[in-house]
């Protein structure tokens, strides 16, 4: 791939006058030369890494990324933009600014860090875009935003009574979803009144303390078990309820409400009739007692009823002989046994019925017991436990009900304090200095009161950012005015309860001129173009330049450094004049170098180029290089010969410059030449001759193509030289030429006579001579200057019978011209034999011969 190379050239300038001494300035000028060969755009880094809190706001700045790109115009604007790892879109980019933002409240316990793709493209004709990509590692560091979460929101357990100190009751469980020490869970337990428990503070496992009695203590204990983790500055917690029932067990014995009883029943009482009523009691709850007789009763004379503890009579007194009798009874809950309890009974004569009549209960009998004080204690004990579990629900009320906890719900949001809703900062503010700071408060607690601040909008230039804890309002990139006068942020402040609660505000940050604009012409090379014939005074162009600053940091004055002799520039208005007259074939451009100055301090300037061109007016008629040319040719130039290219010179331009050319006519002989009117090529329009005219005199004009139009002449000499005119070469009549001769004939004889003529005039150019230049036959034939071929040597047809020979003939002129007969196939000729062998046929030997 081809790379992006920049090179930086160091010139020295120099300028240089005329005059005497020569006086001269220089100038260093530093020339960087891009060659903007396939460049992509260049990140500072290919991974950048950063970390920031799960509770950073929506449109928190993250990181600035920087890309460089040497390209010229829009191939060097860059557009960013995340094309990967940004699936739920938490993050966004101004594709300007490279700063990169949080677009959605951040979760470290579902995500701990995400790697982006952020991609760089210029902005190129489609087909030529180039681009690069960086990867951007975001760590989201954890804070304690989580409150630990039970298990089980609510338990209830069954506990016996009567267990030991440290009995195992029950475990609760909690998990925290942030990490860290923001994870650690301590337990504990929240009620406000003293409880038979306490629970493991690592474990969570809860165990008695007491021993607990069921039926004069609490039947069951509300627990408000707390959950909290380590987390800083505040720890957050959770509660939930464990509801303790406590279990009754058969732990207490049936007791006779009266023992010792003695008795009287009259001995008429009829069979079935109650005589007396036993009663037990059980401090448990719900046991249920029955009764039996165990002893004294063998004859079945008493009855008792298991369930009522009623014991009546079963058969007819009046036939017991004793008197006297003790009966023993027992009551039982199932389990427990009580002490035996011995009844004393009397059975009595009728007679004796109306002195006991007195205290006798149902008219047949009359007893007597002590009291043993146990309904009293069942009483005292029913108090008790009922005063006890009314306390405790008043105290805790609904079993599902929780206590606040210390920090309470998130009842306020926050409230900014001495807001500044207008600030005033200079463009040339400090990078990373505070510009303000952002107070508020929260009535709530804890992470309820915990505040976030944030910019939500009007940052779009990623110039501002608020420490998102502090409320410190930092500039983090640079201001310009001229590019933008003002923002209008949205402050924003979130307290960290569930729900979140917040605020904004805007506030309007004016920004202030300093003098760091240059006044910027319009156009900093301009080109103009002046007729030379312009008049002194004339107005030909008024510059503009324009200042981004404000006030008097804005006002520009104008001052011309250069060609202050053919011109000047109003400081005010910029226009320039004409003070002397324009000549082009002088000084052709005119670099005007013009300076806009501000009225700012320190003063800061531009400069501009004004290139005036000064357009030709023809005031030059052609000039010719001399004023007399000769020229020489030769007599024997054919028709259409380049005799001379005449040259002339207009210091006009353009068309004013443009020059014909043109032959005047001559009394001589003019029609001999003619000239290309736009090359001046002059050339032979017939053919010279020496013998007749040696010199040729013409007068050549030179026209320009102006309106008027002006013309210069000069005088062409052509001398002629004589040359050599010979033009014809020989020419024989036929290509082939036909001889014989007998064999054996003398050296000498003729074997024929050629003929060669040419068609130049009489003279030697047109005198011929011939000569042999090719053959078998050399040797053995020669040619005589006049064209007769004869024999060089004896002949003999045996040994060779046909030859032949290439003949020539040339003039004498200067330059000779020839010509040949050339051989077009076998040639041969034919001899005549003599009979100077045996003879195989009848037919004498000839030899042949072909020319």
């Amino acid at each position: 791939m081809l790379r992006n190379l920049t090179r930086t050239y160091n010139l020295t300038i120099r300028a240089e006058d005329n005059g005497t001494p020569k006086k001269y300035g220089t100038k260093d000028v530093s020339i960087t030369i891009y060659a903007d060969e396939m460049a992509a755009p260049v990140f500072t880094k290919q991974l950048y890494e950063v970390s920031i809190p799960e509770t950073a706001p929506i449109n928190m700045p993250v990181i600035r990324l920087k890309v460089t790109d040497p390209s010229f115009g829009k191939n060097a604007l860059v557009f960013l933009e995340i094309v990967g790892g940004n699936e739920g879109g938490e993050f966004k980019i101004n594709p300007d600014t490279g700063m990169l933002y949080t677009q959605k409240i951040l979760d470290a316990e579902k995500t701990s860090f995400y790697t982006l793709t952020v991609t760089a493209i210029d902005q190129a004709n489609l087909g030529l875009r180039k681009q690069s990509s960086a990867k951007v590692k975001v760590n989201v560091l954890d804070i304690n935003d989580n409150d630990p979460i039970f298990e089980d929101k609510n338990i209830t357990v069954l506990l016996n009574e009567n267990e030991l100190p440290g009995t195992y009751v029950t475990k609760v469980r909690a998990k925290d979803k942030d990490s860290g020490e923001n994870a650690f869970i301590s337990y504990s337990i929240a009620n406000l009144y003293d409880i038979p428990f306490d629970i493991d503070h690592f474990t969570g496992e809860i165990r008695t303390t007491t021993v607990i009695d069921y039926e004069i203590m609490r039947r069951s204990y509300k627990l408000k078990v707390r959950a909290s983790d380590w987390g800083l500055p505040y720890r957050r917690q959770t509660e939930m309820n464990v509801l303790i029932n406590i279990s009754d067990i058969n732990d207490n014995r049936p007791q006779f409400e009266r023992i010792d009883c003695i008795g009287k029943v009259f001995r008429h009482a009829p069979v079935g009739t109650d005589v007396f009523t036993v009663s037990a009691i059980d401090f448990d709850v719900d046991d249920y007692i029955t009764y039996r007789l165990l002893g004294g009763n063998e004859d079945g004379c008493f009855n008792m009823d298991s369930i009522t503890g009623v014991i009546t009579i079963g058969c007819d007194l009046k036939d017991i002989r004793i008197p006297h009798r003790s009966i023993n009874v027992s009551a039982t809950d199932g389990t427990h046994y009580s002490d035996e309890m011995a009844i004393q009974i009397e059975l009595l004569r009728s007679d004796t019925y109306d002195v006991v009549k007195r205290v006798d209960l149902n008219g047949y009998s009359s007893f007597e017991c002590h009291e043993t004080g146990v309904a009293k204690k069942l009483a005292d004990s029913l108090a008790a436990a009922e005063k006890n579990n009314m306390r405790s629900e008043k105290l805790e009320g609904d079993v599902f009900s929780l206590l606040p906890n210390r920090y309470g719900q998130n009842v306020h949001k926050p409230e900014f304090v001495d807001f500044p809703l207008k600030l005033k900062i200079n463009e040339s503010f400090p990078l990373g200095d505070t510009i303000t700071w952002i107070n508020a408060k929260d009535k709530d607690l804890g992470y309820n009161g915990k505040l976030i601040f944030g910019i939500s909008d009007g940052d779009f230039e990623s110039v501002f950012r608020v420490d998102p804890d502090s409320g410190e309002l930092q500039l983090i990139g640079y201001l310009d005015r001229e590019r933008q006068e003002n923002y209008i942020l949205n402050i924003t402040v979130c307290d960290l309860g569930r729900p979140s609660k917040c605020d904004s505000k805007l506030i309007t940050v004016d920004i202030l001129d300093v003098n760091d604009n240059p006044p910027v012409f319009q156009r900093p090379l301009f080109r103009l173009h002046l007729a030379e014939d312009v008049r002194n005074g004339s107005e030909i162009f008024c510059l503009n330049a324009s200042d981004a600053d404000e006030s008097k940091n804005a006002i520009i004055n104008y001052e011309l450094k250069t060609e202050k002799r053919h011109f000047a520039v109003n400081t005010t208005t910029g226009c320039l004049h004409v003070i002397q007259m324009l000549d082009r074939e002088k000084q052709e451009v005119h670099k005007l170098q013009i300076f806009a100055k501000d009225s700012g301090v320190p003063s800061l300037s531009a400069e501009a180029i004004i290139t005036i061109v000064v357009d030709d007016v023809n005031d030059n008629a052609p000039v010719f290089g001399v004023q007399e040319i000769i020229f020489k040719a030769r007599e024997d130039l054919p028709k259409g010969t380049v005799i001379a290219k005449i040259e002339a010179h207009d210091f006009d331009e353009g068309v004013n410059s443009d020059i014909l050319f043109a032959i005047k006519e001559d009394t001589t002989n003019g029609s001999l030449f003619k000239i290309d009117k736009i090359s001046g090529i002059i050339q032979t329009q017939n053919y010279l001759d020496y013998e007749t005219q040696q010199i040729y005199n013409l007068v050549v004009s030179a026209i320009d193509c102006g309106s008027p139009s002006l013309t210069s002449d000069m005088s062409v000499v052509i001398e002629i030289i004589d040359v050599n005119e010979n033009r014809f070469a020989p020419e024989f009549n036929d290509f082939v030429y036909m001889g014989s001769i007998k064999e054996n004939v003398p050296k000498g004889t003729v074997v024929r006579n050629v003929t060669a003529k040419d068609q130049d005039l009489k003279g030697p150019d047109s005198e011929i001579s011939y000569s042999i230049k090719g053959g078998d036959g050399i040797g053995v034939f020669f040619v005589t200057e006049k064209g007769s071929i004869r024999t060089l040597s004896h002949l003999d047809a045996e040994t060779k019978n046909f030859y032949w020979l290439t003949l020539c003939a040339q003039d004498h002129g200067i330059v000779p011209l020839d010509n040949c007969v050339q051989f077009l196939g076998n040639l041969y000729g034919s001899i005549m034999g003599r009979n100077d062998q045996a003879v195989e046929s009848g037919n004498a030997s000839k030899i042949k011969v072909l020319v």
